[in-house]
């Protein structure tokens, strides 16, 4: 059986910075370490940071007088925070650290730049993913998100004041494939819009790495019986993965760990691709691809 491990195997450029800033913080033990909510969006990555210390503030501000964040140092997940609850923080006593991956703080400029330019911001993406609130954060929660067409839709018929400018960025995770549907979306299924709006601008917010990672599971789709896409089940951009694997119409599983692999779906393979999402570090997909070849 021919195994193939995707290239684009590891943590992404912005995860390893966030994973670098969240080991220098545990290296001083002086100081109590935090993480606004789960640094990255892989389960078992965020276990062994807390069993080295990190301890996880929920989002909820409510919650942190218990946690004595005085002197302590919070680390900002890598999708970024909204800045109101960053301003709480150093109103606490502690000293932040961002993590937050630079594609994603591009989103956010951009965000800010397309609103108080006079645009109606739409961001394509999922509104309970922490990189979208954090976006939102950054422009007062003026903007409208979408994910599907019927969407439009709603907003449109909804809609009692004159729309003349749109702009749209997107999560920076988001698959190719959604993004370029919405917004032909906004043209094709909402025409009544389109004759209003006298200008449309669109900034290009989606990360690259992601988008390499995309084309590469689609190709190694086309060309393998079986794809094991192995990352996070909170994580957005592996489940875009497999999407795309199945759409591709390969076989497709996702597993967080190799412990969660059915060896039996190998019957009657013979080429596996193994791909993983940005959060998932390279020794699980050289896991997976062990256990693979010794099944």
């Amino acid at each position: 059986m021919e195994i193939t491990l995707a290239r684009y195997a590891g943590f992404c450029p912005g995860v390893r910075r966030a994973m670098r800033m969240a080991q220098e913080v545990l290296g001083d033990p002086e100081r109590p370490a935090f993480s606004l909510g789960p640094i990255i969006h892989n389960p078992q990555v965020v276990e062994e940071l807390e069993r080295r210390g990190l301890r996880i503030l929920p989002e909820d501000p409510g919650e942190w007088e218990a946690a004595g964040l005085a002197g302590s140092r919070v680390i900002i997940r890598s999708h970024g925070v909204r800045p109101h609850l960053a301003e709480r923080l150093a109103d606490m006593g502690a000293e932040t650290v961002d993590a937050t991956c630079p594609t994603v703080k591009k989103a956010q400029k951009a965000a800010m730049r397309l609103v108080g330019e006079g645009y109606h911001l739409f961001i394509i993406g999922n509104r309970e993913h922490p990189e979208v609130q954090a976006i939102l954060g950054h422009v007062n929660r003026d903007a409208v998100v979408i994910k599907e067409t019927r969407e439009l839709k709603e907003w449109w018929e909804g809609q009692t004041r004159m729309v003349r400018k749109i702009g749209i960025i997107a999560q920076t995770t988001v698959d190719l494939l959604t993004f370029r549907s919405l917004v032909e979306g906004l043209i094709t299924e909402v025409p009544e819009m389109i004759r209003e709006v006298s200008e449309m601008k669109l900034i290009n917010t989606l990360c690259r790495n992601t988008l390499a990672r995309q084309a590469e599971a689609l190709q190694l789709a086309l060309s393998h019986d079986l794809v094991v896409v192995v990352g996070g089940r909170n994580s957005s951009n592996t489940e875009f993965l497999r999407r795309i694997c199945e759409t591709a119409g390969a076989r497709t599983v996702k597993v967080e760990t190799a412990g969660e692999l059915d060896t039996s779906l190998l019957e009657g393979v013979s080429r596996v691709a193994v791909v993983g999402g940005a959060s998932t570090p390279r020794e699980r997909l050289e896991e997976i691809r062990r256990l693979l070849a010794s099944g």
